[in-house]
């Protein structure tokens, strides 16, 4: 079993069995996901260079069989949906302890025998998406509002807007509401 740990909080030598590889940026997971075969992954939220929730659909596309967690800070209802619906196979605390990891681990490799692919039809037009139009997607299904994302993301209104419209174009929707359900199917 070949595993990819996405992150730096948690030491990797306590992770069982311990990870072919650990990287800290979403550009080093990239280029992992796209050349290596991984039958887990292991992804932090926080990321140095952005936010891990964004790798769901290229792991969903690229190793469909595969299992990934996510690590993320408490954010509600709103992130652990937005991440089971972009594919993650799990969602877990980041106060958990690597044991924690491990069992949950365990626990989904066990279940190999029947995979399921819990993003089902949503990967389809979130692959189209670049790395910024899905953190701007998922800072949406958390119910900011565009001047909030603006402020967050250091960027003008204007320049959320555009992204936005690129969004509802390349899901084939209309408005925010729209593109979260189809997010959500």
């Amino acid at each position: 079993m070949q595993s990819l740990y996405i992150g730096t909080s948690i030491s990797a030598s306590g992770l069982s069995p311990t990870p072919a590889r650990q990287v800290s940026t979403l550009r080093a997971a990239l280029a992992y996901i796209r050349t290596e075969r991984f039958d887990l992954f292991i992804v932090e939220r926080e990321l140095d260079d952005g936010d891990g929730i964004v790798l769901a659909p290229t792991i969903r596309r690229i190793h469909p069989s595969s299992f990934s967690i996510l690590i993320s800070a408490p954010h509600g209802w709103a992130t652990y949906e937005a991440a089971r619906q972009l594919g993650f196979s799990e969602v877990i605390g980041i106060e958990s302890s690597a044991a924690d990891i491990n069992s949950l681990a365990e626990k989904l490799l066990t279940q190999r025998s029947e995979p399921t692919n819990t993003a089902g039809k949503a990967v389809v037009g979130i692959h189209l998406l670049s790395l910024r139009e899905r953190e701007i997607l998922m800072d949406i299904a958390t119910g900011a509002t565009t001047e909030e994302i603006a402020r967050m993301r250091h960027n003008s209104i204007a320049t959320i807007k555009s992204h936005l419209t690129s969004i509802y174009r390349k899901l084939g929707v209309r408005n925010r509401v729209e593109a979260i359900s189809k997010i959500q199917r």
